[in-house]
């Protein structure tokens, strides 16, 4: 696939975002963007437009573009809302197939061996995780709304994994773990463990936000 100026620009700010280049809630410029990147200031903003649906950016009327800064409660809702459409993409789509389960061992065993500081890495792999898993559902618009929180879910995966000490220590036998609910084909159970797999992550980063306590 081929990508455009936009699609290169998406990219490094998405990795500028999940690598920590620029804080949470930190204000941003297109122009300084433009001229930092030798690119149009059009093409950064449709960059941006699409980083903003991602939920890796926001626009505030009459402020300005800043990165996003999730609370507490953002982070609980998201996380809820994330675990309820993958379980119904579990519970309404095709049962685990082989190929699928190989595929989703290998990210686990990928995910064995990230470093402490491999944050971006972490947050590639979660994505393709859940994202493999979702992918089942027999229903367009349900797997639609699903990606639409990968921005919000990526940002909030790495703030935690960037600020809580060992939290990439274990990565790959807790999504393990869930895998093997999801092979043993019980939709019901699942629904209740990824539901439990996103809400005690998003407990621990809440805990650590700048709006804790």
């Amino acid at each position: 696939m081929i990508q455009t100026v936009v699609d290169q620009i998406r990219a490094e700010l998405r990795r500028r975002v999940l690598m920590g280049n620029w804080s949470l809630g930190e204000r941003l410029y297109e122009e300084e963007i433009a001229q930092d990147l030798g690119v149009s200031r059009s093409a950064v903003r449709e960059a941006v437009r699409l980083m903003e649906q991602e939920g890796l950016l926001v626009r505030e009327a009459h402020r300005g573009l800043f990165v996003a800064s999730p609370s507490g409660r953002d982070t609980m809702e998201v996380a809820q809302l994330r675990a309820v459409l993958e379980a119904s993409a579990v519970r309404f789509g095709t049962a685990p197939e082989p190929g699928t389960l190989r595929e989703l061992e290998r990210v686990c065993q990928r995910m064995d061996r990230i470093g402490d500081s491999d944050h971006l890495e972490a947050v590639n792999l979660d994505r393709v995780f859940h994202g493999l898993i979702a992918s089942q559902a027999q229903n367009a618009l349900l797997l639609r709304k699903f990606h639409e929180l990968d921005g919000h879910i990526a940002i909030f995966f790495h703030w935690v994994t960037a600020h809580v000490p060992g939290r990439l220590d274990d990565l790959g036998e807790r999504h393990r773990s869930l895998l093997k609910v999801y092979a043993a084909g019980d939709s019901e159970l699942f629904a209740r463990s990824v539901m439990q797999h996103y809400q005690e992550a998003a407990a621990e980063l809440a805990r650590h936000l700048p709006d804790a306590g």
